[in-house]
C-alpha cells in the first residue's frame, strides 16, 4: 500500500483528514509539532487520537517557534505594521511542509495529507491553493530520485481545501471521527475558552451542520449515514 504522511493538529480538520486517509487504505505515518506555545491541550488531542485511530505518530520538536504575538511582545517592530491574525506563525506550513517532506522521504512516502479548508487562506498567505501548488512543485524537484519513484512524485493531498468546515464535520459523521477527542481553543483550560477564533469557527460550524458539540454538551457526535453534501 501507498504511504502517506499525515499531518495531525489535533483539530477537526486535520484529524478528520487523518480518518479520510485511513479510508484510502494508505499505511499512515502521522507527525505533529511541537513547539513552546502550542497548548498542551492540543498536544493531548494528538496523542488521544492516535491511539484510538491506532496510528503511529512522531512528534517534532520545534524549540524556535514562536507566534507572531509572542514576537511582537519582544520587540513590537519586528513584524513592521502588518495586519496579523490571531494564532499567526510566521511561515508556519513552509516549515511544517519541509518537516513532512523529511519524513517522507525517508519513508518513501507517495503522500502528504493534511486537512485544510477553503477560510484558511483568509489572512493567512501559506495556507492558498497556490502556496500548496508551488511547495509541491519545490517538494518534487529538490526530493532525492530513486528507481522506485511513482510516477507523481510525492503528491500534496488537501482533500478539502474547497470545502467548509461544516462540511468537513458531515463527512467526519460519516467516518466514525471521534471530534470528542479533537481540541480547537488556541489556550489551554479544562474546557475551551469559548472567545477565541478558533473556538467561534468551531461552534459555527457545528450549528450550521446540525451537530452537537461532544466538547461542550457532554453528547455523542450525531453518526451519519450516506454520502455526505
Amino acid at each position: 500500500m501507498p504511504i502517506a504522511i499525515v499531518l495531525l493538529s489535533g483539530g477537526i480538520d486535520s484529524t478528520t483528514a487523518l480518518y479520510w486517509a485511513m479510508k484510502q487504505e494508505f499505511t499512515i505515518l502521522s507527525i505533529t509539532c511541537k513547539y513552546p506555545s502550542r497548548p498542551a491541550k492540543e498536544l493531548e488531542a494528538v496523542r488521544n487520537i492516535k491511539q484510538c485511530a491506532g496510528v503511529n505518530c512522531i512528534e517534532v520538536e520545534l524549540p524556535f517557534l514562536r507566534t507572531a504575538a509572542e514576537i511582537m511582545k519582544e520587540n513590537p517592530s519586528l513584524l513592521g505594521n502588518a495586519k496579523i491574525p490571531e494564532g499567526f506563525i510566521p511561515a508556519r506550513n513552509t516549515i511544517f511542509y519541509s518537516v513532512a517532506t523529511y519524513f517522507a522521504e525517508i519513508y518513501n512516502a507517495s503522500f502528504i495529507v493534511a486537512g485544510h479548508i477553503e477560510t484558511d487562506s483568509i489572512g493567512f498567505p501559506d495556507a492558498t491553493p497556490r502556496f500548496f501548488q508551488l511547495m509541491e512543485q519545490l517538494i518534487n524537484e529538490t526530493k532525492l530520485k530513486r528507481d522506485n519513484d511513482s510516477l507523481n512524485g510525492i503528491q500534496l493531498v488537501m482533500p478539502f481545501l474547497h470545502r467548509t468546515k461544516q462540511d468537513v464535520l458531515k463527512i467526519g459523521s460519516t467516518l466514525g471521527v471521534p471530534y470528542e477527542l479533537t481540541w480547537s481553543c488556541y489556550y489551554d483550560g479544562n474546557e475551551p475558552c469559548q472567545r477565541c477564533v478558533q473556538c467561534s469557527e468551531r461552534t459555527d460550524a457545528f450549528a450550521k451542520a446540525g451537530l452537537k458539540d461532544p466538547q461542550l454538551s457532554n453528547q455523542p457526535v450525531k453518526r451519519m449515514s450516506g454520502k455526505e453534501s
